[in-house]
C-alpha cells in the first residue's frame, strides 16, 4: 500500500509541479505521447489538442507532445507507462490498447463499418463501455481520433487470391492477424516502432495501414504498391492517467474535456479529406493505387473477416447492446 501512494502521489507532483509566483496559480504541464509521426492523423490532432489547451488555459495548461522517436514507450509499453503514471497521456492505437482490453479492438473489426458515419455510430454506441474500460486501465478517456481506412501496402501488385497467400504481412492487431491467416498469409502482428527493421531484412513483404499511416512512415521506400481494400476504420484513443486526472480541479479537467471534445469532432470532420492528400503523396512517390480492388480479393477478405468477427464475438465479453451494434451491420 505504501509503494502505490508513493507512486500516486510522485505522478501528482509531476503534473502540478511549478513554480508559484505571489498571487498566481500554479502552472501544469503534462506529458502527451504518440508512437506515429507528427504527420500522421492522430499526431496532427494532438498537436491542436496542446494548442487548445493552452489557449483556453492562458497558458495555466502545457503539454508537451513527445512523437514517433521523441516517444521513449514503444507498443504496449506504453499502456503500461500510462497506467502506472510514468508519463501523464498517451494517444494510443486501438490495436494497442485491446492487447489489455479487447474492446478497444471493436473499431478495427474487419469490414464493421463501410464508411466514416458508420464507423462514428459505432463508437457512440461503445463508447460508455471504452470509457469503462479505460478506467480499467487507470486512465480516463479523452477524445479519439479516427483513421482512414485501412490498405494493404506490398511488394507487388495484388490480383488475385493467391496474391493474399503469398503475403508476409504486417497487421496490427490480433483479429486482423487472424483474417489474414485463414486466408493462408504469413501474417504477424507488430507495432510500427518494429517494422523497419523488418522491411530492411525483407521479413515482411506487405503491411496493413492506412494511406496516412503508411505515409507518415514513407512504406514507398519498400512497399510500392496499394490496395484500397478499406478493410477497417480503426481508432486511436487518447488517454490520461487516472491519478493525474483526479489530480486537476475541475476548472482544469474542464478545459481538457473541451479540448478533446473540439479536437475529435474536427478530426471526424477532416478526416475523409486526408484519404485524397494521402494518395496525392503516394503518387508523387511513384505509388501504383488500385483503388478499386479485384472482387475476388474483396470476397475472400470480406468472409474471412466475418467468420473472424463471429469468433471474436463470442471469444470476448462484449456488452450485449455494443455487440448488437456490430451485428446489425
Amino acid at each position: 500500500m505504501k509503494k502505490i501512494y508513493l507512486r500516486r502521489i510522485g505522478t501528482i507532483a509531476v503534473v502540478i509541479a511549478a513554480v508559484f509566483p505571489l498571487g498566481a496559480l500554479a502552472q501544469v504541464k503534462l506529458q502527451l505521447i504518440n508512437e506515429y509521426p507528427a504527420t500522421s492523423i492522430t499526431a496532427d490532432a494532438d498537436l491542436r489538442f496542446a494548442q487548445e489547451v493552452e489557449k483556453e488555459s492562458g497558458q495555466a495548461m502545457l503539454i508537451e507532445t513527445r512523437q514517433d522517436k521523441d516517444n521513449p514507450y514503444k507498443g504496449d509499453e506504453q499502456v503500461k507507462a500510462i497506467s502506472l503514471g510514468k508519463t501523464q497521456m498517451g494517444t494510443l492505437f486501438g490495436g494497442v490498447l485491446g492487447n489489455d482490453n479487447s474492446l478497444f479492438l471493436l473499431s478495427s473489426l474487419p469490414f464493421a463499418a463501410k464508411d466514416f458515419a458508420q464507423a462514428k455510430a459505432l463508437y457512440d454506441c461503445a463508447k460508455p463501455a471504452l470509457v469503462r474500460s479505460a478506467e480499467k486501465l487507470d486512465a480516463h478517456l479523452l477524445y479519439v481520433t479516427p483513421w482512414p481506412p485501412s490498405g494493404i501496402w506490398s511488394v507487388e501488385p495484388l490480383k488475385n487470391e493467391a496474391d493474399i497467400k503469398a503475403l508476409k504481412i504486417r497487421t496490427y492487431d490480433a483479429t486482423s492477424q487472424s483474417v489474414f491467416e485463414r486466408l493462408g498469409a504469413q501474417s504477424v502482428q507488430l507495432p510500427y516502432s518494429a517494422l523497419a527493421e523488418k522491411l530492411q531484412k525483407n521479413e515482411v513483404n506487405a503491411v496493413l495501414t492506412s494511406g496516412d499511416g503508411g505515409a507518415g512512415r514513407k512504406l514507398w521506400n519498400h512497399l510500392p504498391n496499394f490496395t484500397a481494400v478499406s478493410y477497417s476504420i480503426p481508432l486511436s484513443y487518447t488517454i490520461i492517467n487516472m491519478d493525474t486526472w483526479r489530480g486537476l480541479d475541475d476548472t482544469q479537467q474542464t478545459i481538457l474535456t473541451n479540448a478533446a471534445e473540439k479536437v475529435s469532432a474536427a478530426s471526424w470532420a477532416s478526416v475523409e479529406q486526408r484519404i485524397q492528400a494521402n494518395y496525392a503523396r503516394m503518387r508523387e512517390n511513384k505509388m501504383t493505387l488500385n483503388i478499386t480492388p479485384p472482387e475476388s480479393i474483396m470476397t475472400a477478405l470480406k468472409k474471412a473477416g466475418q467468420e473472424e468477427t463471429t469468433q471474436w464475438l463470442k471469444e470476448n465479453h462484449i456488452p450485449e447492446n455494443v455487440a448488437g451494434c456490430v451485428v446489425k451491420r
